[in-house]
């Protein structure tokens, strides 16, 4: 009977289950980091068939599992809500919209020569990101500049 080997990633903690077949990963599946010897731990689960029992301290522990299932409930919530989800550049999580963004005011536009006009006017938006997960936050141009930038590339085309 083979078993499968189990691996936790030392950046995103997410456990990476491999196949005795296949091998182990060399780099997370969820957060792309690179496995090796120095940046991994290896575990190997025996599974005996017998219940785990807790000692009154782990109490604790379920009361924050408890939470996260909260947490990530919310997150789910939220996401199920939204236009767009775009992934976390960092760990590839869906992020949650945050708001919006105007340009700041220090922002002067460049004018391309190819298209005698900026790509983007000085009046720009963008839409603000933030990963549930890594909480990097991000930004995206918003709908309407994005829109209007398109349209300005295909003209200068023809």
């Amino acid at each position: 009977m083979s078993q499968a080997h189990d691996q936790i990633c030392p950046w995103c903690q997410t456990e990476i289950v491999w196949d005795p077949e296949i091998g182990p990963e060399e780099a997370c599946p969820h957060c792309f980091n690179e496995l090796g010897e120095y940046r991994s731990i290896n575990l190997t689960v025996k599974q005996t068939g017998n219940p785990i029992l807790f000692d009154e301290e782990d109490e604790y522990e379920d009361d924050s599992y408890g939470v996260m299932d909260e947490y990530e409930e919310a997150v789910q919530l939220v996401l199920d809500n939204q236009e767009e989800a775009p992934e976390c550049s960092s760990c590839q999580t869906f992020m949650l919209f945050a708001g919006t963004q105007s340009a700041p005011h220090a922002f002067v536009p460049f004018v391309h020569e190819a298209l005698k006009q900026p790509i983007l006017k000085a009046s720009f938006s963008a839409q603000v990101y933030v990963c549930p997960s890594c909480f990097r936050v991000e930004q995206q141009l918003a709908e309407a500049d994005r829109l209007a930038m398109i349209e300005l590339l295909k003209k200068a085309k023809s």
